[in-house]
Parts: C-alpha cells; structure tokens; sequence
C-alpha cells in the first residue's frame, strides 16, 4: 500500500476516481458479496448500486470491510458498543496524511508555534489526524483525551493556563466545561488562561449560538470539524465559519431517509457517502445516519467545496404531536435564551408533551420572562417550560474536581513514610477525592432535591 500523500483527482476524472473507488471496496469481503453483479461507468451510475448501513458494518466486524490484510492498516478502532456489538474501523496512513494536510492547510494556526491540548480520546481516529497535522508543521501534541482519569477538566485548564496552549480540541461541551471550572477556581478567562487562538470542535453540532459563545468566552476562533470513526474526515470549516465537505475525501449524496432517494439541492437529507481515499476500509454509498444540508453557493473564502450544515442524527429528532425539531435548532435556540440570562448551563428533557428545559441563572426567584419562553418555544417549533435553578443544580460541578488521582500499577507498598498506605492494588492504583463534612451534606441535599424533581416530572408525564 502506497503510504505517500493520495492526490484527489481533477474534477475532468472524477468518473474514474469514482470507479477506482469502488474497484477499491470490492477488496473486502463484504463488498465483493454486496456489489456483486453491479457495474459502474460514472458518478451517476453510483444510485444503481445498494446501500451500506451500520449493521452491514456491526455485522461484517472486525475483518468483513478491510479491503486489506490487516497488518497493512496503520491503526485500528473499535465504537463502544453501547447500542450492540462494536464496529471495527480501520484506517491507513495515506489516508490520514491526506486529511491532515487539509486540516493544516484550512487551519493556519497550526503553525509551528502551536500547542495543541487534544481532548478527544487516543482511540479516535481524528487524534491520528491532529496528530500527524502537527507533525507536518513542527507543532506540539498535548494528547490528554477527556474520559482519561489521568487528565481531569482540572488538570487539562491547568495544562492550557501553565503550558499556554494555543489550539484546543473537543467536543463543543468541552469549551463550556473548562469555562465553568476556570469559574469554579476563580480565573478570568481573558486574563489568566488567553492563550488559545483556535478551538476545534467536533463530535457533535455545532449550532451558531455556541459557536458565538464559545468564540467570545474563549477570544478564540472556533474551527468545526465533522467525519466520523468510520468515515473518517468529512468537512472542515473555513475562516469564515462555514462548514466544507471534503470532496477529494468522500463522494457525497444527500437522501431522503425514508425513501433513499435524492432530495432537491439544498433539501434536508442523510448524508450518503462513497469513499474517495480510503484504501483500507472503504464505503459505498455509506449512509451515515446524520441530517444535513448542502449548498453549492460560492463562499467568501474562495474554498470550492460545497458549504454542508450538520444538524444532527436521523435518530434524534424529537417528533411532538406532529411537530419535528432537529437537536441543532434546539440547541440554537436554548443557547441564545441562555445567554440572555446570562449563564451557559441548562439540561433540556424531552418529555410527552414538550421541551422541559433546567437552567442555572444568578436568581431563580426573579429570572422567569414569559415573553422570552414563549420565543423560545416558538423558534423551536415545539411546547416548551423552563424550571429556573440555582447555581451547581443542573450541573454538579464539584463532580469536576472528583476524578481520582492514578497511580501506576503495583504490588508493592511500602508503609513505612508518612504516605498513603493502600492495603488492596485498587487502592494502590486509584486514590479518591475526600470531602468535608459540608460539602457531602450539599451533595446528598442535592441528590434528594433531585429525586424529588425526577419523581415529579415522571407523575406528571404519566397522569398526562
């Protein structure tokens, strides 16, 4: 397998890259199977061919789609398995050169001088990409992913503060998290942690509204990144903030998700994808589950890839009597009505009836704006009630400051300092956090106030 930089074809041979896409795929086995007595001449021809959904991918685990021997992929990936058995995926090294090269080139800052905090987890296949990003720009790799113990929220605002980190990488809750316990610790952001100059995002939408926020909490551009573990890269956006499909990466089709069949320009659909570059584990016309929109209008930033907005999962659209709403305008909305309040922190519950949104404001007593909730509602297209709460009711932020300390392994402790003094291995490995007696009364207070709330809302849906 050839390990340089792939070259995306000219836009005269996109049939042909087409078609050497999918002679590609049929290396698998289950391609080979799956397109069997299939031809294809042209990009057109590709609607004739079937579909390849998750459970082809679930299914044909963990060697079905390599195209490969497996010794020949450069890293190997495994979802959760939180919703069934895990999918495998797997990458090649040309392919991740070729989008890192695009994320160096659409991501002028970084640069050489860069450091970038990388808070998505080291079995992402996007740490791969940032990784070798920076490899070619001679920047510096802070791999600290955010389900680590080893590297809380604290330590990774620490990181940024001490090691003036210029680039951050996570999901768009990420930024919200690290801006509550740089609160918690009493920091000014634009004073005491002003380092950053970029922040990547990606992993979930990103509606404008938090896009907006985080910029200006942050004084840090906002860059989107969207692909997935299987796919890999899918767009990037420019320096004016509009998200690109990457064609020299997928051929891309957006489809009705009941029909499959292709919607008009600019219409809501799934995004379908073919591979363009994968030589490990290639797709065909991959449906990926995500609702989208794609424009071919020029952008301002000269790229000419079409402008995509993700906006969210097929899955996760909320359907209420009737009405639909989609999580990217949920969240557009709830992040304006929250900045109107002044705070970031709210928890929105979908419930029979309607949009049961918990936010934290200053003054519960003297926040509620009926003119305010009923634009809400309105912009969202769905019945909407606000509970206003108190500070560290929707979110616990002392469960920020609660990761345990790790250690490394070990059998042997040796008592006789003024130290910790484990008695089991887990106690050697693990040390947890331990409270006063005031904040474990706060916690267990809250907990019931909680349980109380829980058990309200479940009656009241039930009595509905």
């Amino acid at each position: 397998m050839d390990t340089n930089v792939a070259v995306s074809p000219e836009p005269g041979t996109r049939d042909q890259a087409v078609r050497d896409a999918v002679a590609r795929a049929r290396g698998s086995a289950f391609y080979t199977r799956h397109l069997s007595g299939y031809a294809v001449q042209t990009r057109a021809d590709l609607a004739q061919l079937p579909l390849t959904f998750k459970r082809h991918l679930r299914d044909a685990s963990p060697f079905g789609m390599l195209a490969v021997p497996p010794a020949k992929a450069w890293h190997y990936h495994e979802s959760s398995g939180t919703t069934g058995e895990p999918i495998s995926t797997w990458c090649g090294l040309a392919e991740v050169r070729l989008m890192a090269a695009r994320l160096q080139r659409m991501v002028p800052e970084m640069s050489n001088d860069c450091i970038m905090l990388n808070r998505f987890p080291l079995f992402a296949p996007v740490s791969f990409i940032f990784e070798d990003a920076l490899r070619m720009t001679g920047g510096c790799h802070v791999a600290a992913g955010n389900v680590s113990w080893d590297v809380p929220f604290t330590r990774a605002l620490d990181f940024i503060r001490r090691l003036r980190v210029t680039a951050l990488a996570g999901l768009p809750l990420e930024a919200i998290l690290l801006r509550e316990v740089a609160r918690e610790q009493g920091l000014d952001i634009h004073r005491d942690v002003n380092s950053l100059r970029v922040i990547l995002c990606g992993g979930a939408v990103l509606p404008p509204a938090l896009r907006r926020l985080i910029e200006q909490d942050w004084g840090a551009r906002v860059v989107e990144i969207y692909g997935s573990n299987e796919t890999m890269g899918l767009g990037l956006s420019c320096v004016e903030g509009r998200l690109h499909l990457c064609t020299d990466l997928v051929e891309a089709e957006v489809l009705d998700p009941q029909t499959y069949s292709a919607v008009e320009p600019g219409e809501i659909g799934v995004l379908t994808v073919t591979s363009m570059a994968h030589e490990v584990m290639p797709l065909v016309r991959y449906v990926t589950g995500d609702l989208v929109r794609v424009s071919h209008e020029p952008c301002r930033c000269g790229e000419p890839d079409p402008v995509i907005e993700v906006l969210g999962r097929v899955d996760d659209v909320i359907e209420i009597a009737g009405a639909r709403a989609m999580p990217y305008d949920i969240l557009d909305a709830t992040y304006k009505f929250a900045d109107g309040l002044g705070t970031r922190t709210f928890l929105i519950v979908v419930r029979r009836r309607g949009l049961h949104v918990r936010i934290e404001v200053a003054n519960p007593r003297q926040a509620r704006d009926a003119a305010a909730e009923r634009r809400l509602g309105e912009q969202i297209g769905l019945p909407v009630t606000v509970e206003y709460l108190r500070h560290n009711e929707v979110m616990d932020r002392t469960a920020l400051f609660r990761t345990p300390k790790i250690y490394k392994p070990s059998e042997i402790t040796d008592w006789r300092g003024a130290g910790r003094k484990p008695i089991t291995i887990m106690e050697a490995l693990l040390e947890w956090p331990r409270f006063d007696g005031r904040t474990l009364l706060h916690i267990a207070l809250r907990q019931l106030r909680n349980a109380r709330r829980r058990r309200r809302i479940l009656r009241e849906d039930r009595q509905a």
